[in-house]
Protein backbone atom coordinates (compact mmCIF):
# COMPACT_ATOMS: atom_id res chain seq x y z
CA UNK A 1 0.00 0.00 0.00
CA UNK A 2 2.90 2.35 -0.68
CA UNK A 3 0.73 4.92 -2.44
CA UNK A 4 -1.98 4.84 0.23
CA UNK A 5 0.54 5.17 3.06
CA UNK A 6 2.26 8.09 1.32
CA UNK A 7 -1.02 10.00 0.99
CA UNK A 8 -1.96 9.36 4.62
CA UNK A 9 1.43 10.44 5.95
CA UNK A 10 1.27 13.61 3.84
CA UNK A 11 -2.11 14.50 5.30
CA UNK A 12 -1.02 13.76 8.87
CA UNK A 13 2.10 15.93 8.44
CA UNK A 14 -0.17 18.99 8.27
CA UNK A 15 -0.42 18.62 12.08
CA UNK A 16 -3.83 20.27 12.37
CA UNK A 17 -7.41 19.15 12.86
CA UNK A 18 -8.25 19.44 9.16
CA UNK A 19 -5.32 17.24 8.15
CA UNK A 20 -6.30 14.57 10.68
CA UNK A 21 -9.92 14.61 9.52
CA UNK A 22 -8.83 14.39 5.88
CA UNK A 23 -6.55 11.43 6.62
CA UNK A 24 -9.24 9.46 8.42
CA UNK A 25 -11.87 10.35 5.81
CA UNK A 26 -9.50 9.18 3.05
CA UNK A 27 -8.82 5.94 4.92
CA UNK A 28 -12.54 5.42 5.48
CA UNK A 29 -13.29 5.78 1.78
CA UNK A 30 -10.46 3.44 0.75
CA UNK A 31 -11.22 0.83 3.42
CA UNK A 32 -15.02 0.90 3.36
CA UNK A 33 -15.87 2.59 0.07
CA UNK A 34 -16.93 -0.42 -2.03
CA UNK A 35 -19.46 -1.94 0.36
CA UNK A 36 -20.71 1.48 1.52
CA UNK A 37 -21.33 2.41 -2.11
CA UNK A 38 -23.15 -0.91 -2.55
CA UNK A 39 -25.44 -0.26 0.42
CA UNK A 40 -26.06 3.39 -0.50
CA UNK A 41 -26.80 2.47 -4.12
CA UNK A 42 -29.41 -0.11 -3.18
CA UNK A 43 -30.98 2.26 -0.62
CA UNK A 44 -31.18 5.08 -3.19
CA UNK A 45 -32.87 2.77 -5.68
CA UNK A 46 -35.39 1.78 -3.03
CA UNK A 47 -36.14 5.34 -1.85
CA UNK A 48 -36.56 6.77 -5.36
CA UNK A 49 -38.70 3.86 -6.52
CA UNK A 50 -41.37 3.90 -3.81
CA UNK A 51 -43.43 6.52 -5.63
CA UNK A 52 -43.31 4.72 -8.99
CA UNK A 53 -43.19 0.98 -8.27
CA UNK A 54 -46.65 -0.24 -7.26
CA UNK A 55 -47.17 -1.98 -4.93
CA UNK A 56 -44.33 -0.73 -2.71
CA UNK A 57 -43.72 -4.26 -1.48
CA UNK A 58 -41.93 -4.92 -4.77
CA UNK A 59 -39.13 -2.59 -3.66
CA UNK A 60 -38.66 -4.70 -0.53
CA UNK A 61 -38.59 -7.82 -2.68
CA UNK A 62 -35.87 -6.22 -4.81
CA UNK A 63 -33.70 -5.27 -1.83
CA UNK A 64 -34.08 -8.68 -0.20
CA UNK A 65 -33.28 -10.43 -3.49
CA UNK A 66 -30.07 -8.41 -3.84
CA UNK A 67 -29.11 -9.18 -0.23
CA UNK A 68 -29.45 -12.90 -0.89
CA UNK A 69 -27.43 -12.59 -4.10
CA UNK A 70 -24.61 -10.90 -2.17
CA UNK A 71 -24.60 -13.45 0.66
CA UNK A 72 -24.87 -16.52 -1.58
CA UNK A 73 -22.16 -15.34 -3.98
CA UNK A 74 -19.75 -14.48 -1.15
CA UNK A 75 -20.15 -17.91 0.43
CA UNK A 76 -19.98 -19.68 -2.93
CA UNK A 77 -16.65 -18.03 -3.84
CA UNK A 78 -15.22 -17.91 -0.30
CA UNK A 79 -12.98 -20.92 -0.80
CA UNK A 80 -11.37 -19.36 -3.90
CA UNK A 81 -10.80 -15.77 -2.83
CA UNK A 82 -7.81 -15.98 -0.46
CA UNK A 83 -6.25 -18.99 -2.20
CA UNK A 84 -6.27 -17.22 -5.57
CA UNK A 85 -4.83 -14.06 -4.04
CA UNK A 86 -1.97 -16.12 -2.57
CA UNK A 87 -1.40 -17.76 -5.96
CA UNK A 88 -1.13 -14.38 -7.66
CA UNK A 89 1.16 -13.09 -4.92
CA UNK A 90 3.53 -16.01 -5.43
CA UNK A 91 3.60 -15.50 -9.19
CA UNK A 92 4.38 -11.79 -8.81
CA UNK A 93 7.18 -12.63 -6.38
CA UNK A 94 8.60 -14.95 -9.04
CA UNK A 95 8.27 -12.15 -11.63
CA UNK A 96 5.82 -14.24 -13.65
CA UNK A 97 3.41 -11.36 -14.26
CA UNK A 98 2.12 -12.88 -17.50
CA UNK A 99 0.34 -15.63 -15.55
CA UNK A 100 -1.93 -13.21 -13.68
CA UNK A 101 -4.40 -12.37 -16.44
CA UNK A 102 -4.57 -15.84 -17.96
CA UNK A 103 -5.27 -17.44 -14.57
CA UNK A 104 -7.86 -14.76 -13.81
CA UNK A 105 -9.64 -15.83 -16.99
CA UNK A 106 -9.32 -19.46 -15.94
CA UNK A 107 -10.77 -18.97 -12.46
CA UNK A 108 -13.53 -16.72 -13.82
CA UNK A 109 -14.44 -19.39 -16.34
CA UNK A 110 -14.62 -22.07 -13.63
CA UNK A 111 -16.53 -19.78 -11.27
CA UNK A 112 -19.09 -18.59 -13.81
CA UNK A 113 -19.78 -22.10 -15.09
CA UNK A 114 -20.13 -23.52 -11.57
CA UNK A 115 -22.32 -20.58 -10.49
CA UNK A 116 -24.46 -21.04 -13.59
CA UNK A 117 -24.99 -24.75 -12.88
CA UNK A 118 -25.83 -24.20 -9.19
CA UNK A 119 -28.03 -21.22 -10.00
CA UNK A 120 -29.90 -23.20 -12.64
CA UNK A 121 -30.61 -26.01 -10.19
CA UNK A 122 -31.94 -23.54 -7.62
CA UNK A 123 -34.04 -21.75 -10.23
CA UNK A 124 -35.67 -25.04 -11.24
CA UNK A 125 -36.29 -26.22 -7.67
CA UNK A 126 -36.59 -23.62 -4.88
CA UNK A 127 -37.69 -20.81 -7.23
CA UNK A 128 -39.83 -22.93 -9.55
CA UNK A 129 -43.05 -21.08 -8.68
CA UNK A 130 -41.74 -17.61 -9.63
CA UNK A 131 -41.74 -15.79 -12.98
CA UNK A 132 -39.20 -16.92 -15.57
CA UNK A 133 -37.81 -13.40 -16.03
CA UNK A 134 -37.16 -13.06 -12.30
CA UNK A 135 -35.38 -16.41 -12.19
CA UNK A 136 -33.21 -15.56 -15.20
CA UNK A 137 -32.22 -12.21 -13.67
CA UNK A 138 -31.40 -13.83 -10.32
CA UNK A 139 -29.29 -16.44 -12.10
CA UNK A 140 -27.41 -13.76 -14.07
CA UNK A 141 -26.92 -11.63 -10.95
CA UNK A 142 -25.59 -14.58 -8.95
CA UNK A 143 -23.06 -15.54 -11.63
CA UNK A 144 -21.92 -11.93 -12.16
CA UNK A 145 -21.45 -11.27 -8.45
CA UNK A 146 -19.41 -14.46 -8.06
CA UNK A 147 -17.09 -13.12 -10.75
CA UNK A 148 -17.00 -9.67 -9.15
CA UNK A 149 -15.81 -11.03 -5.80
CA UNK A 150 -12.97 -12.89 -7.50
CA UNK A 151 -11.94 -9.80 -9.47
CA UNK A 152 -12.29 -7.53 -6.42
CA UNK A 153 -10.08 -9.68 -4.20
CA UNK A 154 -7.50 -9.84 -7.00
CA UNK A 155 -7.42 -6.05 -7.42
CA UNK A 156 -7.23 -5.67 -3.63
CA UNK A 157 -4.21 -7.96 -3.56
CA UNK A 158 -2.65 -5.87 -6.32
CA UNK A 159 -3.15 -2.71 -4.19
CA UNK A 160 -5.50 -1.05 -6.71
CA UNK A 161 -7.69 0.46 -4.01
CA UNK A 162 -8.49 3.71 -5.77
CA UNK A 163 -9.47 1.84 -8.91
CA UNK A 164 -11.74 -0.46 -6.91
CA UNK A 165 -13.55 2.47 -5.29
CA UNK A 166 -13.87 4.21 -8.67
CA UNK A 167 -15.25 1.08 -10.34
CA UNK A 168 -17.76 0.51 -7.55
CA UNK A 169 -18.84 4.16 -7.75
CA UNK A 170 -19.34 3.92 -11.51
CA UNK A 171 -20.98 0.49 -11.28
CA UNK A 172 -23.49 1.42 -8.60
CA UNK A 173 -24.10 4.76 -10.26
CA UNK A 174 -25.15 2.76 -13.32
CA UNK A 175 -27.22 0.47 -11.06
CA UNK A 176 -29.13 3.48 -9.71
CA UNK A 177 -29.60 5.08 -13.13
CA UNK A 178 -30.61 1.83 -14.85
CA UNK A 179 -32.96 0.78 -12.06
CA UNK A 180 -34.66 4.17 -12.03
CA UNK A 181 -35.06 4.04 -15.81
CA UNK A 182 -36.53 0.52 -15.65
CA UNK A 183 -38.63 0.94 -12.49
CA UNK A 184 -41.93 1.21 -14.39
CA UNK A 185 -41.46 -2.53 -15.01
CA UNK A 186 -41.58 -3.23 -11.27
CA UNK A 187 -39.42 -5.85 -9.60
CA UNK A 188 -37.99 -7.19 -12.85
CA UNK A 189 -37.03 -3.68 -13.99
CA UNK A 190 -35.20 -2.90 -10.75
CA UNK A 191 -33.41 -6.24 -10.83
CA UNK A 192 -32.45 -5.78 -14.49
CA UNK A 193 -30.85 -2.42 -13.65
CA UNK A 194 -28.89 -4.05 -10.86
CA UNK A 195 -27.68 -6.88 -13.09
CA UNK A 196 -26.61 -4.43 -15.80
CA UNK A 197 -24.56 -2.41 -13.29
CA UNK A 198 -22.84 -5.57 -12.02
CA UNK A 199 -22.00 -6.54 -15.59
CA UNK A 200 -20.35 -3.16 -16.19
CA UNK A 201 -18.34 -3.53 -12.97
CA UNK A 202 -17.09 -7.00 -13.86
CA UNK A 203 -16.10 -5.93 -17.37
CA UNK A 204 -14.30 -2.87 -15.95
CA UNK A 205 -12.30 -4.98 -13.50
CA UNK A 206 -11.45 -7.48 -16.21
CA UNK A 207 -10.27 -4.73 -18.59
CA UNK A 208 -8.18 -3.11 -15.84
CA UNK A 209 -6.40 -6.39 -15.16
CA UNK A 210 -5.96 -7.08 -18.87
CA UNK A 211 -4.35 -3.66 -19.37
CA UNK A 212 -1.87 -3.94 -16.48
CA UNK A 213 -1.01 -7.65 -16.87
CA UNK A 214 -0.91 -8.48 -20.53
CA UNK A 215 -0.38 -12.13 -21.33
CA UNK A 216 0.31 -14.08 -24.53
CA UNK A 217 -1.97 -16.83 -23.21
CA UNK A 218 -5.69 -16.21 -22.88
CA UNK A 219 -6.68 -18.91 -20.36
CA UNK A 220 -4.63 -21.04 -18.00
CA UNK A 221 -5.38 -23.16 -14.94
CA UNK A 222 -2.12 -23.14 -12.96
CA UNK A 223 -4.13 -22.01 -9.92
CA UNK A 224 -5.84 -25.42 -9.85
CA UNK A 225 -2.62 -27.40 -9.48
CA UNK A 226 -2.16 -29.32 -6.27
CA UNK A 227 0.72 -27.14 -5.02
CA UNK A 228 -1.33 -23.97 -5.64
CA UNK A 229 -4.53 -24.84 -3.80
CA UNK A 230 -3.58 -23.78 -0.25
CA UNK A 231 -6.27 -25.75 1.65
CA UNK A 232 -5.87 -23.70 4.84
CA UNK A 233 -6.64 -20.46 2.98
CA UNK A 234 -9.57 -22.10 1.22
CA UNK A 235 -11.10 -23.18 4.53
CA UNK A 236 -10.45 -19.76 6.08
CA UNK A 237 -12.13 -17.96 3.20
CA UNK A 238 -15.14 -20.29 3.23
CA UNK A 239 -15.66 -20.33 7.01
CA UNK A 240 -15.15 -16.56 7.26
CA UNK A 241 -17.98 -15.83 4.84
CA UNK A 242 -20.20 -18.49 6.39
CA UNK A 243 -19.55 -16.94 9.80
CA UNK A 244 -20.37 -13.44 8.57
CA UNK A 245 -23.80 -14.54 7.31
CA UNK A 246 -24.67 -17.36 9.74
CA UNK A 247 -26.42 -15.09 12.23
CA UNK A 248 -28.51 -13.48 9.47
CA UNK A 249 -29.63 -16.87 8.18
CA UNK A 250 -30.64 -17.91 11.68
CA UNK A 251 -32.95 -14.91 12.03
CA UNK A 252 -34.15 -15.08 8.42
CA UNK A 253 -35.23 -18.72 8.52
CA UNK A 254 -36.63 -18.83 12.05
CA UNK A 255 -40.40 -18.29 11.63
CA UNK A 256 -40.84 -16.21 14.80
CA UNK A 257 -38.25 -13.60 13.75
CA UNK A 258 -38.83 -13.31 9.99
CA UNK A 259 -41.40 -12.93 7.25
CA UNK A 260 -41.69 -14.44 3.78
CA UNK A 261 -40.72 -11.86 1.15
CA UNK A 262 -40.67 -13.68 -2.18
CA UNK A 263 -40.55 -17.41 -2.89
CA UNK A 264 -38.14 -19.06 -0.43
CA UNK A 265 -36.52 -15.75 0.55
CA UNK A 266 -37.25 -14.36 4.00
CA UNK A 267 -36.15 -11.25 5.97
CA UNK A 268 -36.06 -10.22 9.62
CA UNK A 269 -37.13 -6.65 10.35
CA UNK A 270 -36.11 -6.82 14.01
CA UNK A 271 -32.56 -7.90 13.15
CA UNK A 272 -31.63 -6.43 9.76
CA UNK A 273 -31.79 -2.76 10.82
CA UNK A 274 -29.57 -3.15 13.94
CA UNK A 275 -27.03 -5.09 11.88
CA UNK A 276 -27.07 -2.39 9.21
CA UNK A 277 -26.44 0.30 11.85
CA UNK A 278 -23.64 -1.80 13.37
CA UNK A 279 -21.93 -2.03 9.97
CA UNK A 280 -22.08 1.75 9.61
CA UNK A 281 -20.47 2.19 13.03
CA UNK A 282 -17.60 -0.07 11.95
CA UNK A 283 -16.44 2.50 9.36
CA UNK A 284 -14.62 4.83 11.82
CA UNK A 285 -12.86 1.84 13.38
CA UNK A 286 -11.75 0.61 9.96
CA UNK A 287 -10.45 4.08 9.12
CA UNK A 288 -8.43 4.24 12.35
CA UNK A 289 -7.06 0.75 11.72
CA UNK A 290 -6.03 1.57 8.14
CA UNK A 291 -4.35 4.84 9.12
CA UNK A 292 -2.35 3.19 11.90
CA UNK A 293 -1.37 0.20 9.79
CA UNK A 294 -0.26 2.39 6.88
CA UNK A 295 1.59 5.00 8.92
CA UNK A 296 3.09 2.94 11.76
CA UNK A 297 3.16 -0.76 10.92
CA UNK A 298 4.14 -0.61 7.23
CA UNK A 299 7.25 1.48 7.91
CA UNK A 300 8.74 -1.17 10.22
CA UNK A 301 7.43 -4.03 8.13
CA UNK A 302 9.36 -2.69 5.12
CA UNK A 303 12.50 -2.48 7.25
CA UNK A 304 11.97 -6.01 8.54
CA UNK A 305 11.44 -7.33 4.99
CA UNK A 306 14.57 -5.58 3.73
CA UNK A 307 16.60 -6.89 6.67
CA UNK A 308 15.51 -10.48 6.05
CA UNK A 309 15.85 -10.37 2.27
CA UNK A 310 18.94 -8.18 2.22
CA UNK A 311 21.05 -10.02 4.78
CA UNK A 312 20.59 -7.63 7.71
CA UNK A 313 21.81 -8.46 11.19
CA UNK A 314 19.80 -10.62 13.57
CA UNK A 315 19.47 -7.70 16.01
CA UNK A 316 18.02 -5.44 13.31
CA UNK A 317 15.56 -8.08 12.17
CA UNK A 318 14.43 -8.81 15.73
CA UNK A 319 14.02 -5.11 16.54
CA UNK A 320 11.91 -4.51 13.42
CA UNK A 321 9.83 -7.63 14.07
CA UNK A 322 9.15 -6.51 17.65
CA UNK A 323 8.08 -3.07 16.48
CA UNK A 324 5.84 -4.63 13.81
CA UNK A 325 4.12 -6.65 16.51
CA UNK A 326 3.76 -3.60 18.78
CA UNK A 327 2.37 -1.37 16.02
CA UNK A 328 -0.10 -3.98 14.81
CA UNK A 329 -1.34 -4.59 18.35
CA UNK A 330 -1.72 -0.86 18.84
CA UNK A 331 -3.74 -0.52 15.63
CA UNK A 332 -6.06 -3.34 16.70
CA UNK A 333 -6.61 -1.86 20.17
CA UNK A 334 -7.38 1.64 18.91
CA UNK A 335 -10.05 0.61 16.43
CA UNK A 336 -12.56 -0.44 19.16
CA UNK A 337 -11.89 2.86 20.94
CA UNK A 338 -12.96 4.82 17.87
CA UNK A 339 -16.13 2.73 17.63
CA UNK A 340 -16.89 3.49 21.28
CA UNK A 341 -16.43 7.20 20.54
CA UNK A 342 -18.74 6.93 17.55
CA UNK A 343 -21.41 5.10 19.53
CA UNK A 344 -21.09 7.64 22.35
CA UNK A 345 -21.62 10.52 19.92
CA UNK A 346 -24.65 8.76 18.46
CA UNK A 347 -26.42 7.41 21.55
CA UNK A 348 -25.23 9.60 24.45
CA UNK A 349 -28.06 11.21 26.50
CA UNK A 350 -26.01 14.42 26.35
CA UNK A 351 -26.20 14.52 22.55
CA UNK A 352 -28.55 17.58 22.41
CA UNK A 353 -26.07 19.55 24.51
CA UNK A 354 -23.37 18.89 21.92
CA UNK A 355 -24.97 21.06 19.24
CA UNK A 356 -22.44 23.83 19.96
CA UNK A 357 -19.71 21.54 18.58
CA UNK A 358 -20.36 22.92 15.12
CA UNK A 359 -17.32 25.22 15.21
CA UNK A 360 -13.75 23.84 15.21
CA UNK A 361 -12.81 26.06 18.19
CA UNK A 362 -15.61 24.57 20.27
CA UNK A 363 -14.52 21.08 19.29
CA UNK A 364 -10.94 21.73 20.36
CA UNK A 365 -12.04 23.25 23.70
CA UNK A 366 -14.26 20.27 24.58
CA UNK A 367 -12.34 18.24 27.19
CA UNK A 368 -14.43 15.09 26.56
CA UNK A 369 -13.67 15.26 22.86
CA UNK A 370 -9.96 15.78 23.49
CA UNK A 371 -9.81 12.76 25.80
CA UNK A 372 -11.72 10.64 23.29
CA UNK A 373 -9.47 11.68 20.40
CA UNK A 374 -6.35 10.93 22.47
CA UNK A 375 -7.76 7.47 23.15
CA UNK A 376 -8.17 6.90 19.41
CA UNK A 377 -4.71 8.14 18.46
Amino acid sequence: MAGIGFELRKLLRKDNLLGILQAYAYAGVIGSGPWVLSIVGILIVGMLSHAVVVPNFLVTQFQVSVTYLISASLIFTGALQLAFTRFVSDRLFEHKDTLVFSNLNGILLVTLVAAGVVGMLLALTLFSGLAVVYRVLMLAGFALMCGIWIATILLSGLKMYRQIVALYAVGYGIVVASALFARPWGLNGLLAGFVFGQFVMLVGMWMLTAWDFRSPQLVSFEFARRESRYPSLMWIGLLYNVGVWADKFMFWFFPDTSDVIIGPLRASVIYDLPVFMAYLFIIPGMAVFLVRIETDFVEYYDRFYEAVRGGGSWRTSKRCATRCSTRSGRACSRSPRSRRLRCWLRWSPAQPRCAHWASPNSICRCSTFRRSVRACR
